[in-house]
C-alpha cells in the first residue's frame, strides 16, 4: 500500500490527498510534523524533512514535489478527475 508523509497544514499535501481521493487510491496517510517519530522516521528514510514524500513499496519508488508524486499515480494508478 501506498505511503504519504504529510504535514496537516501543508497544501501541498493536500493537494496530493485530493488527487488520491479522486482516483480511489488506498494509502496510508503519516503525519510527520516536525519533532515526531514520524518526522525523524521521514528524515531517516528521504533524507530531509519534506512532504509530501511518497512510498510505493510495490515499486520500490520514494519521492517528494507534489506533482511528480500525482503524475506518478495516474501513470501507474489511474487517472483523478479534474
Amino acid at each position: 500500500m501506498l505511503k504519504l508523509y504529510v504535514f496537516e497544514t501543508c497544501p501541498y499535501c493536500r493537494k496530493v490527498r485530493k488527487a488520491f481521493d479522486e482516483m480511489g487510491l488506498e494509502y496510508d496517510i503519516i503525519r510527520a510534523e516536525r519533532g515526531t517519530p514520524e518526522n525523524a522516521e521521514l528524515v531517516k528514510i528521504g533524507g530531509k524533512s519534506q512532504v509530501p514524500f511518497l512510498i510505493d513499496p510495490e515499486r520500490d519508488v520514494q519521492m517528494y514535489e507534489s506533482d511528480d508524486i500525482i503524475a506518478y499515480a495516474r501513470e501507474h494508478y489511474g487517472t483523478a478527475a479534474n
